[in-house]
């Protein structure tokens, strides 16, 4: 009697003799699907996914490369361990077999010993290989937990050391996140955002101020309007930031698109579409994305946040300063392009709010 979990074998042979007999060396220990061409093992397939796959090679309708070509083909499929099932002996027909991806080549007549053994053994391949995919997968989530959490308490450090609040961060980090989905659905020439880029800006803005820490108390913490060589000295923050995540990337030792994303924007943001920005006076595209994004989220959140030296202005009055000055401070086709996603940074405003009690561990 088979186990509750015993694995699945979909057997592929255009001769009924050969299938009885595969069926009675396989029952024992496999649940066994037995099907008599290439074009009824496809609609087999469109519903179930079996543990392994046993394929003749000559058949009348769809020969078994035929067949092999179209499972790898589909992502859902390919996976399978393929073993090819032939009477020809050639090695230039198992090459072929194998170069499709087939896992394994058994000659006809089939020997019930070695099929027996092969079948055990890739589907032992196969259950070890699905066991490392999840334990990694596992370990991936871990490793990203932990990195999450280690930016928090980067993120928070500025914080607290800062006249902004953690909300700051929250609300940035926010904003950020809409402006990049919009540009991903409208991915317009030149601002493509694919998945892992999308990721690494969006937590990437959290740092963006990390350079802070290098900044004397005596200029951070001043409640007045910075003299012009205090804000020289404060300016330093995009270096002294870029400086530290350099320091991890050649700690590292490998490359790291997180990283390098972080990178950008703590040492971009402040650049300015026209080339008035710093540190460097980039200009125009030569200032990476992700720093144009970040500029947009940073000044916005400036702006209706109260200062030693302003107080808070609208998001109306915002906006205005945000879209006059397109073009100059800020790149207009983002600009543009976040009309209809603006009016959801009132709300992000709100719901992290100076007044409330938060910390960037809340995001």
């Amino acid at each position: 009697m088979l186990k509750p979990d015993s694995k699945s074998i979909l057997v592929v042979d255009d001769n009924s003799t050969n299938l009885k007999m595969i069926m009675e060396i396989l029952k024992s220990d496999y649940v066994v699907y037995p099907t008599t061409s290439g074009v009824r093992a496809l609609e087999f397939l469109q519903s179930s996914v079996p543990d392994l796959i046993l394929l003749d090679v000559e058949m009348p309708d769809m020969n078994g490369y035929q067949v092999l070509e179209r499972l790898k083909a589909d992502a859902r499929l390919a996976a399978v361990p393929v073993i090819i099932l032939t009477a020809l002996v050639d090695p230039t027909s198992e090459e072929q077999a194998l170069s499709l991806g087939a896992v394994d080549f058994i000659s006809k007549p089939v020997n019930a010993g070695i099929l027996q053994h092969r079948v055990r053994t890739h589907i032992e391949l196969e259950s070890y290989r699905r066991d490392l995919e999840r334990l990694v997968e596992r370990k991936t989530a871990q490793l990203t937990k932990t990195q999450d959490a280690v930016l928090d308490i980067l993120a928070n450090v500025t914080a607290f050391r800062d006249n902004e609040t953690g909300a700051h961060i929250l609300r940035t980090t926010r904003y950020v996140e809409l402006i990049v989905e919009k540009l991903r659905a409208l991915n317009l020439p030149g601002y493509a955002i694919d998945d892992i880029y999308a990721k690494d800006i969006v937590h990437s803005a959290k740092l963006h101020d990390i350079g802070k820490v290098a900044i004397a108390d005596s200029i951070l913490l001043k409640p007045d309007r910075l003299s012009a060589s205090e804000f020289e000295r404060i300016k330093g923050h995009t270096t002294f930031g870029a400086m530290m995540i350099d320091n991890a990337i050649h700690d590292i030792g490998e490359e790291s698109s997180f990283l390098q994303t972080a990178k950008e924007i703590v040492f971009t943001h402040h650049e300015c579409w026209d080339g008035s920005g710093y540190p460097q006076g980039l200009k125009g595209d030569t200032i990476p994305l992700s720093g144009r994004i970040m500029a947009i989220a940073d000044v916005y959140d400036a702006l209706i946040s109260n200062r030693p030296y302003k107080n808070a202005f609208t998001h109306d009055n915002a906006l205005y300063i945000i879209q006059s000055e397109s073009g100059s401070h800020f790149d207009k086709t983002i600009v543009d392009a976040c009309a209809d996603v603006f009016p959801q940074f009132v709300e992000v405003a709100a719901q992290f709010s100076d007044s409330t009690d938060n910390d960037v561990r809340a995001w």
